[in-house]
């Protein structure tokens, strides 16, 4: 403390030069010629009992990012969300590779594009911090892991062979729609899950998700405003960044996996659903090449 009172006691008693300069107003032209965004915006809100702060980074990240292990929410029962050899991008296989209207040859990184990242927090009627999440405004990109639990939601259609699309749902072992650790995805009660029923399969069969909105078959996917992870100490209902909607996050760690893929509903019994896609450039033997 006395470092920082010295510091400015210095500025306050140096000479300091003295510095004229005319205000002069700028033209219309002039005006229309500056462009620009805020670095940093603040927005405050209030839903219900709660207020909501947000701070949102005015950028865009272009990334390809490896983590051998994530695992939040963990206790003696069990963890919230636990994903090994996470990957957000990846890294094209061959040459002429397509992803989201752009081609890549060989070698080439596919990014993960996440634009206006921002920090988020909820307050109660006291004032007290009873959660906070970060995510992007607009996301598009590939997730890719080893998914063994997951309380969240997973946004994924299923067709089944007439045609027919519906939303699935994040399942326990037994087959029965939970978004607290799920192990599997497909069906809400469906066959057991755990002895290989045909309308579920494991989180770790899907090796690779494509991050986005879902627009057609051969259209490149749109971005997403729903990718986001956060930690809540009770119940609290996120509304959905720059578009309307929003997410009902229980208490804990929870994890909102928005994609752009469509399966088709007899492809859950295979034991890899969407392969993954290669994310190192260094052959180890292990599955990420």
């Amino acid at each position: 403390m006395r470092i920082r009172e010295s510091v400015i006691g210095l500025l306050l008693i140096a000479p300091v030069p003295a510095v004229h300069a005319e205000m002069e107003p700028m033209s219309n032209q002039e005006m229309g010629d500056v462009t620009g965004q805020s670095m940093l915006a603040l927005d405050v809100t209030e839903s219900g009992d709660m207020d909501f702060t947000r701070y949102t980074m005015g950028l865009e990240a272009d990334f390809q990012m490896n983590m051998e292990e994530l695992a939040v929410g963990e206790t003696t029962n069990g963890t919230d969300v636990a994903v090994n050899n996470l990957s957000f991008g990846h890294i094209a296989r061959e040459s002429g590779q397509q992803f989201d209207g752009s081609t890549y040859d060989a070698g080439d990184i596919v990014p993960f594009i996440g634009r206006d990242p921002y920090l988020e927090l909820a307050d109660d009627e006291n004032g007290d911090v009873v959660g906070f999440r970060v995510g992007f405004t607009e996301s598009r990109g590939t997730l890719s892991g080893d998914i063994s639990s997951l309380t969240g939601r997973l946004g994924l259609e299923l067709e089944d062979g007439s045609g027919n699309v519906q939303q699935g749902q994040l399942l326990d072992d037994s087959g029965a729609a939970t978004s607290q650790r799920a192990t599997h995805y497909g069906l809400p009660d469906s066959a057991d899950c755990s002895a290989g029923g045909a309308d579920c399969a494991a989180l770790s069969a899907f090796e690779t998700l494509e991050i986005g909105d879902y627009v057609g078959d051969d259209s490149a996917a749109d971005f997403t405003n729903d990718f986001f992870i956060s930690f809540q100490n009770q119940a609290v209902e996120w509304d959905t960044p720059g578009a309307d909607g929003s997410v009902q996050a229980d208490a804990g760690v929870f994890m909102n996996i928005p994609t752009a893929m469509r399966v088709q509903l007899q492809e859950l019994t295979n034991d890899v659903v969407s392969p993954r896609a290669r994310t190192e450039y260094i052959d180890r033997g292990e599955g990420l090449f």
